[in-house]
């Protein structure tokens, strides 16, 4: 099942080949505020990340919207998995930002890099 941030993904990338949106930019990162529910700086430390200077913004936030599941609980590892330095990325934000963090969201972030050996 696709996520809610995967499918305002798509929408935002049929309405720009369709000529109804020139600001993809603030349009992802408008998405990305509103489906994480952490600080403005991860949510810039991740759209930087991962679509700040990408040949392809559209692929490029398709991974990003693996890290937004992730974040929300509700990562498919089966469908949508990560790779190895991805999940070192999201070890360094969730140890940096731990303080703003849900401890549920952080638990469940840590036993998945745990269970990957990255910890």
């Amino acid at each position: 099942m696709e996520s809610l941030f995967y499918r305002g993904i798509k929408k935002i990338k049929k309405n720009f080949y369709s000529g109804a949106t020139a600001d993809v930019e603030s349009d992802i990162k408008e998405l990305l505020y509103k489906n994480m529910d952490v600080d403005e700086s991860v949510c810039d430390d991740l759209y930087f990340r991962y679509c700040g200077n990408s040949e392809n913004i559209f692929d490029s936030a398709e991974t990003l919207s693996d890290i937004v599941d992730l974040f929300n609980g509700e990562y498919d590892e089966v469908n949508d998995p990560l790779k190895e330095e991805d999940w070192i990325y999201i070890r360094n934000i969730v140890d940096a930002s731990a303080e703003e963090l849900n401890l549920e969201i952080i638990t469940y972030i840590m036993r998945l890099i745990v269970d990957k050996g990255f910890i």
